[in-house]
């Protein structure tokens, strides 16, 4: 039986949906409304994607200038788990669009920033890794 929903609500899918009309992506004040803004939230999580990917990179370079301070990498590796979780809530949405966008920023992140690592690194994932997507 459809119902409507209040004005301004945000819906709450718990199945996997391609739906994005009043999907809030993690803050309330995050909801997609029309087409052009889920277009929006998808080139953002691209992009978020893609940094969280850098950063994953970076703690993980030999060269990088924070490896001789281990306050400013611990800093660093806290911030890149909160982008960790943030994606992964963003999956919880089971928005289709969203994990999808997700999911093409960790492709075009790990394509730019790992295969100089993946030679003399070994597995994808460091030991410490707390990654959830």
């Amino acid at each position: 039986m459809p119902h409507e929903m209040p004005e301004g609500s945000c819906s709450m899918n718990m199945s996997f949906t391609w739906s994005y009309m009043n999907t809030c992506v993690i803050f309330h004040w995050w909801r997609i409304t029309s087409l052009p803004g889920l277009l929006l939230s998808c080139l953002f999580l691209v992009q978020f994607s893609v940094l969280y990917e850098y950063m994953k990179y970076r703690l993980r370079s030999k060269n990088s200038r924070m490896a001789r301070n281990k306050g400013r990498r611990s800093v660093f590796y806290g911030v890149q788990v909160g982008f960790s979780f943030l994606l992964m809530l963003v999956f919880m949405t089971y928005n289709g669009w969203l994990m999808l966008s997700v999911v093409v920023g960790a492709i075009l992140g790990h394509y730019y920033f790992e295969p100089q690592q993946l030679e003399s690194s070994g597995p994808l994932l460091g030991e410490n890794s707390l990654a959830c997507h």
